[in-house]
C-alpha cells in the first residue's frame, strides 16, 4: 500500500537489543566523591564531616538536611541514616601548599587528564588527599591521614594529636563499594552499643540516692520527719533543762546539807526557850507571864 502517509520501520525499532551497561568516568567519579559534597555536589568547604560510611559533606548541607528532608531530592539514598550532627564527624584537615584554586578550577572544567591538585594532604607521608591514595579518619578526634602512615606507624594513639583510639574507630573514607556491607554492620553495631550504654547509665542513676547540686547526699525522709518531731515548738522556744545527768552522790550530799540547817535553825529555837524561861516572870498561880502581861506587872 501506498500514498497512505506510512513510514517503513528501521530495524532498531524490530528488533529489542540487550541494553547496554552505563558506565561512568572513574574519573569523574573519583572527582565526585573527593572533592564535592555527597549531598549538595557542591565543591568540598570546610567545615567538612563525614559519616560513619566514609562520604563526605559540607558541615552546611548536612544541617540544612537535617532541618527540611527535602531540601535535596536523593537525600534518602545518600544519608538517610543520619539523624543529627552525632552521626557525622567533623575532620581535621591537613591544608595542602601546593593548592591553587585557579589551577584546581581550571583542570576541573579542562581535561581530566592533567593533574589537580588536592586542597588537602596527609600531614605525615604528605601525599595528596585526590582519591588515587587511600585515606582514613578517627571517629574519635577527626584527625584524617593516609592509611599507608596508619600501616607504617603501628599505634593506638592519632599520630597528629596523640588521642587514643582502637580499630573500630578507622573509618576508610570513600571506601570500595564491596566494603560498604562490612562498613554498614559496623556502624549498626556501634549504634547498638552506645544505646546500651546509655541506658545502662540512666538506670544507674536513677538507683543512686538523691544529691543536690553540690554533691553532697541528702539524708533520708525518715530522718528529717525526726528531726522536725524532737522540736514541736519551733526554733524559738527555750528547750527544757535536762536533769538526767545529774548523779545520785550529789543529790545525797545536797540533801544531807538541807537537813543538817533545818537540825541547827531547830535548836536555835529551842535555847531561846530555855533562856526565856528563866528570866520571864510567874504570876500568883506559878503560870509564866507572856511578854505582854510581863510588861504589865513590871
Amino acid at each position: 500500500m501506498g500514498n497512505d502517509g506510512g513510514s517503513i520501520p528501521r530495524r532498531i525499532e524490530l528488533v529489542k537489543e540487550k541494553q547496554k551497561d552505563i558506565r561512568l568516568n572513574p574519573d569523574l567519579e573519583r572527582l565526585a566523591a573527593w572533592f564535592h559534597c555527597a549531598l549538595s555536589k557542591q565543591p568540598l568547604e570546610p567545615p567538612i564531616v563525614a559519616d560513619a560510611l566514609g562520604k563526605l559533606y559540607n558541615q552546611d548541607a548536612v544541617i540544612e538536611y537535617l532541618l527540611d528532608k527535602s531540601a535535596y531530592g536523593d537525600a534518602d539514598k545518600i544519608c538517610s541514616h543520619i539523624h543529627s550532627m552525632k552521626d557525622t564527624t567533623k575532620l581535621n584537615l591537613t591544608p595542602n601548599p601546593a593548592y591553587s584554586e585557579a589551577a584546581t578550577g581550571a583542570a576541573t572544567m579542562g581535561n581530566l587528564e592533567q593533574d589537580i591538585k588536592a586542597r588537602f594532604i596527609c600531614p605525615i607521608s604528605m601525599k595528596e588527599m585526590n582519591g588515587k591514595h587511600r585515606f582514613v579518619y578517627f571517629d574519635t578526634c577527626g584527625c584524617v591521614i593516609a592509611e599507608q602512615s596508619l600501616k607504617e606507624i603501628p599505634s593506638k594513639e592519632c599520630v597528629t594529636c596523640g588521642k587514643p583510639f582502637e580499630n573500630e574507630n578507622v573509618i576508610v573514607i570513600n571506601p570500595q563499594k564491596e566494603e560498604l556491607e562490612g562498613m554498614k554492620a559496623a556502624m549498626e553495631a556501634k549504634k547498638a552499643k552506645a544505646k546500651a550504654a546509655k541506658k545502662a547509665k540512666k538506670a544507674a542513676k536513677a538507683a543512686m540516692p538523691e544529691s543536690d547540686t553540690s554533691g553532697a547526699v541528702s539524708p533520708p525522709k525518715d530522718k528529717k520527719r525526726k528531726h522536725h518531731s524532737e522540736s514541736p515548738e519551733g526554733p524559738g522556744t527555750p528547750k527544757k533543762l535536762n536533769t538526767s545527768g545529774i548523779s545520785s552522790s550529789s543529790a545525797a550530799v545536797v540533801m544531807s546539807k538541807v537537813a543538817q540547817e533545818l537540825a541547827e535553825k531547830h535548836k536555835k529555837q529551842e535555847l531561846s526557850s530555855a533562856v526565856k524561861s528563866i528570866y520571864a516572870k510567874k504570876d500568883v498561880k506559878g503560870n509564866y507571864l507572856t511578854m505582854g502581861t510581863f510588861n504589865r506587872y513590871a
